[in-house]
């Protein structure tokens, strides 16, 4: 019972060390100056013009910038645009319901819910629902005539316009800079992997390079659009294409030879990094010729990666495109029962709404403050982050509290609001890479004074005591909503997850193999595409359950090495599926094969003791063989274990 109580004890000590940490990262000062101004300058011009009112709603819009992140332009268009809609909507429904708090309540879950949806089952970066939600508050609790209900959506839509035209600015100089330093990063670590062939850190560089490529990938993908179609594109696509093709030579000839590259092999690599954002590309024309003592499936490689850094593609050539889910089958995928997405969102919704209510139980005046504190706390990933989140939201906001009052009581009008604004921005988008807690002492001025424009400040130590009581009742509401709504959910998502992805790898390779499937039925792209869906479910649902309470780490650790081997597996089936003139296997062969992924499905989703059995010969593709066995030995690893 004292260990116990120790351990607890070291654990929150620990949670508290890690929720007041400063992480040491650049300041993102580009980012903070557009956020400031963006939220600033819809101020100044409807001060300029007398409607400053108006100006303060305009700069609601504003916050579409902070979904801006490190991202191809596509995508940040694409995301920019949906913010930008969505937050002109939550402004003209708060507006409507604005005299109906029991709506109003329903209506921000409804809101929370989706934007978290969305959110999540694309994979947009940014601070999910948290902007819609305030957004929808602020209107929903002023004295504004309902019938101004699209008079405020178009407003909060003009300054999301700026948001999206400052956020693009950078597109005509450098559309395709995030997708170029994506590509060199992958050479980098390519040459990295190389380096690390004969030492005990491969396999560590082996999954880095991993998630470097898949990172790539998506970022690739992402940026794809019919407009942007052009040979810089076109260049670093199959740049793209030729480094996985090289990572696959290394980890073959590292696994059969167990030695060292010779210098100029990965030198020529790092020279082909250099290359790729270089004007004129004449490095790409003295690189050094490889050794003999290379393999000469990586020498052909990594020459034809030389020639698509160095030379010009004429317009009749194929246009290569990363491919992607299209929005139906990311939808269908998050939309089911076994989504962590769904249900997370769904979590978000139901507490969400209960804040709104409480909040109309406990404050008689304006109920803001309540249900926007409980999205803050329940924007974390995971249950280890939400405590962070609610820690940290509480004292960083405390803080805050104290600067609004010592601000809004000096009543500032004019320029003075103008700048304060955008100080406080700026700070806070500075401040957020650092610590959240440090955010929240500036985002929380914003928000009241945002807020509050539209009302008349009154005794200022009634206003304090209630947003503090606000902030600490909005934080135990998202917490215990937290942990009592299925605080161990991905956990127990996990095994038939997992299982599903197995299965689906399974019937992936008996369309690959199997002598009496058909190839021109689309059979295997059907069952590559579930496959890659179960990857992705499987993904996000593992790392939701490395963040919750009393998961079993001995579990989830050795977990670690069998979803990277189901990742290498599925990368190797999809280059086999490339591959028109791959051999089948006798049924006899298939039949043991599909045996050893069903006993590896079972493990997991009845927590069986596993033995390995012997995979059989798969002509020409050793690698898979091998990955199997890979599979299977972390199998064997993970089934002494129990996740549950």
């Amino acid at each position: 019972m004292q260990r116990r109580s120790q351990t607890a004890r070291s654990e929150f000590q620990q949670m508290l060390r890690q929720a007041f940490a400063i992480n040491k990262v650049p300041l993102p000062w580009a980012k903070a100056f557009g956020a400031g101004f963006c939220s600033a300058f819809p101020i100044l011009i409807g001060y300029w013009f007398g409607y400053i009112q108006y100006g303060f709603i305009i700069s609601l819009g504003g916050l579409a910038f902070l979904y801006t992140f490190n991202e191809p332009y596509v995508l940040r268009a694409k995301k920019i645009i949906f913010v930008v809609l969505g937050l002109s909507f939550s402004a003209g429904l708060g507006t409507v319901l604005s005299a109906n708090p029991i709506l109003s309540a329903v209506a921000v879950g409804i809101i929370g819910a989706a934007a978290a949806f969305f959110f999540g089952a694309y994979q947009f970066a940014g601070p999910s629902a948290l902007f819609f939600v305030l957004v929808f508050l602020i209107n929903a609790n002023t004295d504004t005539d309902p019938s101004l209900a699209i008079v405020h959506a178009a407003l909060v839509f003009c300054g999301g316009i700026l948001s999206l035209c400052y956020a693009m600015a950078g597109w005509f100089f450098s559309p395709l800079r995030v997708e170029t330093a994506a590509v060199k990063e992958e050479y980098q670590q390519l040459a990295l992997l190389m380096e690390s062939a004969d030492s005990s850190s491969f396999m560590e560089s082996r999954q880095k390079t991993w998630w470097t490529i898949k990172k790539t990938e998506a970022i690739l993908s992402s940026g794809y659009a019919r407009w942007m179609e052009s040979e810089e594109y076109w260049r670093l696509a199959l740049l793209h294409k030729q480094a996985k093709l090289i990572y696959s030579e290394i980890v073959e000839y590292s696994n059969e030879n167990k030695e060292r590259f010779s210098f100029k092999a990965f030198e020529s690599i790092r020279l082909i990094a250099s290359a790729i954002d270089a004007s004129p590309r004449e490095t790409a024309k003295h690189m050094p010729l490889q050794d003999e003592e290379n393999s000469t499936g990586l020498k052909k490689q990594i020459q034809q990666a030389y020639e698509y850094v160095s030379r010009n593609f004429s317009a009749d050539e194929p246009f290569l495109k990363i491919p992607k889910p299209s929005f139906k089958t990311i939808f269908l995928g998050s939309f089911n029962k076994n989504s962590m997405v769904f249900f997370s969102a769904l979590r978000f919704g139901i507490v969400l709404t209960i804040a709104a209510l409480a909040a109309n139980f406990f404050n008689e005046l304006t109920s803001y403050w309540i249900p926007l504190t409980c999205a803050a706390v329940m924007s974390g990933a995971t249950i280890l982050s939400t405590f962070n989140r609610a820690i940290q939201r509480t004292f960083g906001t405390i803080v805050g509290i104290l600067i609004a009052v010592a601000i809004l009581s000096q009543k500032p009008e004019g320029l003075l609001i103008v700048a304060v604004i955008f100080l406080l921005m700026l700070l806070a988008e500075l401040a957020i890479v650092l610590n959240y807690a440090v955010a929240s002492v500036f985002v929380t001025p914003i928000a009241l004074i945002l807020a509050e424009s539209t009302s008349t400040f009154g005794n200022i130590s009634y206003f304090t005591s209630a947003r503090l009581t606000d902030v600490i009742i909005g934080s135990a509401i998202g917490l215990i909503g937290t942990l009592l709504v299925g605080r161990r959910h991905a956990s127990s998502l996990l095994p038939r997850l997992m299982a599903k992805t197995i299965r689906s790898q399974q019937r992936f390779i008996s369309a690959l193999f199997s002598i009496h499937s058909k190839k021109t039925t689309g059979e295997e792209m059907i069952e590559q595409r579930k496959m890659n869906t179960n990857l992705t479910n499987l993904r996000l649902v593992f790392s939701t359950a490395q963040g919750e309470l009393s998961s079993n780490r001995n579990a989830l650790e050795t977990l670690q090495h069998v979803f990277f081997a189901l990742e290498q597996l599925s990368f190797l089936l999809a280059k086999a599926a490339d591959d028109k003139n791959r051999l089948p296997l006798s049924d006899a062969h298939l039949g043991q094969l599909l045996l050893v992924f069903e006993m590896m499905a079972n493990t997991a989703e009845k927590n069986w003791h596993f033995s390995e059995l012997p995979v059989p010969h798969i002509p020409r593709y050793k690698d898979i063989e091998r990955e199997i066995n890979d599979l299977q030995h972390a199998f064997k690893i993970s089934s002494i274990f129990a996740i549950n």
